[in-house]
């Protein structure tokens, strides 16, 4: 998206709102996931605004980061003079249910495994880390890490196994890879299944993101 095609499809503010339907083959609990342009311009910037410093990151891209991030924030910046009052509520915890990740969608670490780690001695705020970062929750996560929480933890047990620095990490890239792939595509030589799983796509990846640029912010173990 740039700024000049920006100015064309939105003109005024019930353009703003957008409506992606749910393919067949797709579980969710709606008929369609509804966005608006500052909620995906957000994740355009949460996305990008990690690969401009992260070297891994920008070996996988073949865009040059720098440039998207740009465009994204200068975007943002237009949408936000030309509808001053507009108040996008977007919060990545509320569509958990996109991400195809086999963590996703839930708490993580149910009672039964939650109180098992607190018999192994682990701490509670810790453990409590884990479930808001998998569920993208960011009030949640700040929350925490302002509190002392360590994202550093590695939890193992029977029940529920997890390194949640390893698992954002991962997740950040294998979801940046499959997205970046689509973009270099042709969207107008793809079906609409293709255009609705780079948007899956774009929300894990930029919801790992976030999670991980507030770790960088707020950490203070």
């Amino acid at each position: 998206m740039n700024l000049d095609s920006l100015k064309t499809l939105i003109e005024d503010e019930s353009d703003l709102y957008l409506a992606f339907p749910i393919p067949d083959d797709f579980d969710y609990s709606e008929s369609y996931v509804k966005f608006t342009a500052f909620d995906i311009l957000r994740m355009k910037v949460d996305i990008w605004s990690r690969i401009t410093h992260n070297e891994d990151l920008k070996e996988i891209s073949d865009f040059l980061p720098e440039n998207i991030y740009k465009k994204a924030l200068e975007c943002k910046a237009y949408l936000e003079a030309k509808f001053p009052n507009f108040h996008s509520k977007f919060e990545y915890v509320r569509y958990q249910d996109l991400m195809l990740d086999f963590y996703g969608n839930k708490n993580y670490i149910d009672e039964e495994s939650f109180n098992d780690y607190l018999i192994q001695g682990f701490q509670s705020i810790d453990i409590e880390l884990v479930n808001a970062a998998i569920s993208r929750n960011e009030k949640l996560v700040i929350d925490l890490l302002k509190n002392g929480a360590k994202p550093t933890i590695n939890l193992a047990s029977s029940i529920a196994i997890i390194d949640l620095m390893y698992y954002l990490i991962n997740e950040e890239a294998t979801c940046f890879m499959d997205y970046n792939i689509l973009l270099m595509g042709d969207f107008n030589n793809n079906d609409y299944d293709d255009v609705f799983y780079s948007l899956v796509d774009l929300y894990t990846a930029a919801s790992t993101s976030k999670m991980l640029l507030l770790i960088d912010i707020y950490n203070v173990s």
